[in-house]
């Protein structure tokens, strides 16, 4: 399952509307005969079937695991279900069951065929890789990752605006790899006009995929702006941009801004994790990525919870922190 896990993530920002799902077969005498994962969302063949087609004949008696329960609908591809009874797989574990009800109960019919199932292996780490998908059906809406570059003392720019380069250049090119993983990269006007910002990937690849990295790009803001690459959403309202998120299927959505709409998202709570890259620099005066959150005592303090943190190589060092919103 850990393998089929690790594929599945080949399929980050590239499966919209649908999740991402890695699969291996392995045959009677443990060898792993076949793999594959989901790369794209618009009728792109399953995780299932591109590891039974890797294993060809060689998947008759053998084990499918998958990460997530094989669909049993028809939708722009046939049911996996089908696939997997087809090509005389005799076991399959997958780690989570599909919240989807008209795609679950795929294991039942498998079952009904003969075909012995296990579910929740390894599910807590693979509900983890998948979560952005897993949040969007649990709270239609998509996963809103914050990505905020700033000093030891949480300046994100001097005392006279300048901001390039708080960062090293390894740092910006994970956060290329960290963009390529969403559907939509967000930014407000401010943050605009100030940087002039890309958001674009660069340089990012994936042994495996051929499918391009094509996130969205949207300025949130009633200032006007002159980028027709962009999307512009003329509102402070970010009910508008969960709207578009919905109508365009995303499953996530990564935030780079300033303070503004920082400040917003995190008095809302509307956000689910941060990933923090902090430089070893101090400046002691410059903007803070947050404003004032109406915060006044320790009792009303917003906590996060710290999944990892880790020192990026470069020239200097850079330290990158993940953290994820602490829900009651």
């Amino acid at each position: 399952m850990r393998r089929a896990d690790q594929l599945s993530r080949l399929g980050l920002g590239l499966t919209a509307p649908n999740p991402i799902v890695g699969a291996v077969v392995i045959d009677a005498a443990g060898e792993l005969v076949g793999e594959g994962f989901h790369q794209r969302g618009d009728g792109g063949a399953h995780a299932e079937v591109n590891a039974l087609a890797a294993a060809g004949n060689r998947a008759r008696g053998a084990t499918l695991v998958v990460t997530l329960e094989p669909c049993s609908h028809q939708g722009k591809t046939p049911p996996c279900v089908t696939a997997i009874i087809e090509a005389g797989i005799t076991r399959v574990f997958y780690a989570v069951s599909d919240p989807v009800p008209s795609a679950s109960g795929g294991a039942a019919q498998l079952m009904a065929a003969g075909i012995a199932v296990e579910s929740g292996l390894l599910e807590a780490q693979v509900r983890f890789t998948n979560r952005a998908w897993l949040t969007k059906i649990q709270s239609n809406r998509p996963l809103i990752t914050l990505k905020i570059a700033a000093t030891l003392d949480g300046r994100i720019a001097a005392q006279d605006g300048t901001s390039k380069w708080l960062t090293s250049e390894a740092a910006r090119s994970d956060v290329a790899v960290l963009r390529s993983e969403c559907d939509a990269i967000v930014t407000g006007t401010g943050t605009y006009k100030a940087d002039k910002p890309q958001l674009t990937v660069r340089g990012v690849t994936r042994t495996g995929v051929t499918a391009a990295f094509e996130p969205a790009r949207i300025v949130i803001g009633l200032s006007d702006i002159s980028a027709p690459e962009m999307i512009q959403l003329r509102t402070h309202d970010l009910n508008e941009l969960i709207e578009l998120s919905r109508k365009s299927g995303w499953n996530r959505i990564l935030v780079e801004a300033g303070p503004t709409l920082i400040s917003v998202l995190l008095r809302s709570a509307l956000f689910d994790e941060i990933f923090l890259y902090q430089a070893p620099t101090i400046l002691g005066a410059g903007a803070t990525f947050a404003s004032d959150l109406g915060i006044n005592t320790l009792a009303e303090r917003l906590d996060l919870d710290l999944i990892a943190s880790e020192v990026i190589e470069g020239t200097p060092n850079n330290l990158r922190t993940h953290l994820v919103a602490r829900r009651s």
